[in-house]
């Protein structure tokens, strides 16, 4: 009787090894399918051997820390409940804390967190541009950026870390044209959490009353910047706040982004 239990228990035991190396190999061969792919496409396309180094790097980077190359999608695949569970476990602290959010409605914040965006930047990487258009904020979530200025946009005038928040005046203009102020780059790597107008345009149709509070939010920010936020727009079923353009991708930029002046 104990041999046949043994046998069974070592039987059970070969089994669960099998299925956690296999599982183990798809996700490798999934990683290493879509490297080869991306090689092969720049390679047709000669792109620059500086830009496929960097591309190399964010594949192996982004694999090696987090074992996955779309955390997003892998959360997205997930019933709900568990996918905000998993979110609000992670991340609610974070959010919860930011100034913009702290007297917002708290399904609102798990709405939210079930939206946002993860993306890794190479080190130097631009974030943002002074001048462009912002269109989004972003949450450190791991690593450190650097605003930069000065008269020739090198200087460093501080370095946010995790926990950090940059952006928001750009995600709450009631136009579509504020300009970003400064530079930011990535500081080593850097994984951010980005969450855009069109995305918070969408949640805040369910909330009037965050909708109210992040107007005047908006406001209160944009006066200290020295930034005129202009009479209200006309309401449209809650989304006056924040109308905003559809923005273009921004993995390829990510990984295709100029470099910054590193002091």
């Amino acid at each position: 009787m104990n041999y046949f239990s043994g046998v069974f228990v070592f039987s059970s035991l070969i089994g669960q090894m099998r299925d956690i190396i296999g599982a183990a190999t798809a996700g490798q061969n999934y990683y290493r399918a879509s490297m080869d792919d991306t090689i092969n496409y720049m390679n047709t396309n000669t792109i620059p051997w500086l830009v496929q180094n960097r591309v190399r790097t964010w594949y192996e980077y982004t694999w090696d820390s987090q074992g996955m190359l779309d955390e997003s999608e892998l959360l997205e695949q997930m019933p709900g409940k568990m996918h905000l569970d998993i979110a609000t476990d992670i991340n609610f602290a974070i959010v919860r804390k930011i100034d913009l959010f702290k007297e917002c409605d708290s399904q609102m914040i798990c709405d939210i967190l079930l939206r946002l965006k993860s993306i890794v930047y190479l080190p130097g990487d631009f974030v943002c541009k002074k001048g462009e258009i912002g269109r989004e904020m972003y949450i450190i979530k791991q690593g450190e950026v650097q605003v930069l200025g000065g008269p020739d946009g090198t200087k460093v005038l501080v370095t946010l870390r995790a926990g950090a928040v940059f952006g928001e005046i750009s995600l709450l203009a009631a136009s579509g044209g504020n300009r970003r102020t400064a530079n930011v780059i990535a500081h080593g790597f850097a994984n951010l959490f980005i969450l855009d107008k069109k995305t918070l345009n969408e949640i805040l149709v369910s909330y009037p009353e965050s909708e109210r509070h992040l107007r005047k939010k908006g406001k209160a920010l944009m006066k200290k910047a020295g930034k005129s936020a202009g009479p209200p727009p006309p309401s449209v079923k809650g989304l006056a706040l924040l109308m905003a353009k559809e923005e273009a991708p921004k993995m390829l930029k990510a990984l295709t982004g100029g470099k910054g002046e590193r002091t």
